[in-house]
Formats: C-alpha cells, sequence, structure tokens
C-alpha cells in the first residue's frame, strides 16, 4: 500500500471516529444490555457475537432472546423482524440512489443501516480531500463494531457477574 493512500484512510476513519463517537458510547451501553441478557438467557459471547455480526438491529436482537426460548416458529420469527424493522424501509429510501453508486459496497450499505448509522449519514459533510462513499461506509463499519464489542463485552461479564435479572 502505497504511503498517499494510507495517510487518506487515516484522514477517513478520523473523520468516521469523530462522527460516530456518540454512537460508540450508546452502543456499548445498549451492547451491553443485549449481552448480558443474552448470556443470562443461556447464550455465550460467541452467540451474542454472530447474532450481532450478522443481525445487527439492536431492538429486534433484544426480542430475540425471548424468541429463543420460546416454541416460535421461523416464519413467525421472519414476520416479527420485518414488522419491528420495517421503519428502515421508509427512511432507507432516501439513500437508495447513494448506495447503489457504491457498487459492491451496496449490500452492506443497507444491512447497516440503523437509526443512528442513518442520522450520521444525514449530516455527514465530508472534508476536502476526502471521498465521501468511503466515509459513509467508514462510519457504517465503525457503528457496527461498536455494537459487535458492546455486546460480546456484555455475554463475556454476565459469565463473570452473577446477579438477578428479574424485576
Amino acid at each position: 500500500m502505497n504511503w498517499n493512500r494510507m495517510v487518506a484512510m487515516k484522514k477517513i476513519l478520523k473523520t468516521a471516529l469523530i462522527y460516530t463517537f456518540p454512537v460508540l458510547i450508546g452502543y456499548m451501553f445498549l451492547g451491553i444490555a443485549f449481552g448480558l441478557l443474552l448470556q443470562k438467557a443461556g447464550y455465550n459471547y460467541i452467540w451474542a457475537f454472530f447474532i450481532s455480526l450478522f443481525v445487527y438491529a439492536g431492538s429486534m436482537q433484544f426480542v430475540l432472546v425471548d424468541f429463543f426460548g420460546s416454541n416460535l416458529g421461523l416464519a413467525i420469527m421472519a414476520a416479527m423482524t420485518l414488522i419491528i424493522n420495517s421503519r428502515h424501509i421508509f427512511y432507507g429510501l432516501s439513500f437508495i440512489d447513494r448506495f447503489k453508486k457504491m457498487g459492491k459496497l451496496y449490500p452492506y450499505m443497507i444491512f447497516s443501516l440503523t437509526d443512528e448509522t442513518y442520522s450520521i449519514l444525514c449530516s455527514a459533510q465530508s472534508p476536502e480531500g476526502i471521498d465521501s462513499d468511503k466515509l459513509h461506509f467508514a462510519i457504517a463499519v465503525l457503528d457496527q463494531i461498536y455494537w459487535i464489542v458492546g455486546s460480546v463485552i456484555g455475554a463475556l461479564a454476565g459469565e463473570l457477574i452473577t446477579f438477578n435479572t428479574t424485576g
């Protein structure tokens, strides 16, 4: 990798970190709560990692913990997931054209569009010399990383800390 490309990537990452810092704080707390609930339901940090990697829908992930302990069929779970996350369809429409222009990143950008990521992408201004598509991708990836890390920390903490979650 050449020097100019590394400098550009570092600038993109630094800008994305600045934009996503508030999400980092929120996702850490919510992710930890999810990880704790998941662990208390009998699933370890590996489950927290893979659910957060492939589902990545905060409110749905909390509901999913209850689904695991029920006799609900896969079709009902899928329908509930669609209903709970249907709001993404409406605000995601404003990014369809922009995401399509991102080529191979298009599917991930659709997948990673959470409420918080949407809000940042609507307001993020790319500084001079920074490709806005690369900045938007970095924002989306960082937000998901924050959620995954928080979830895993919560599940690991739940294995180490014993407390009563009823209430």
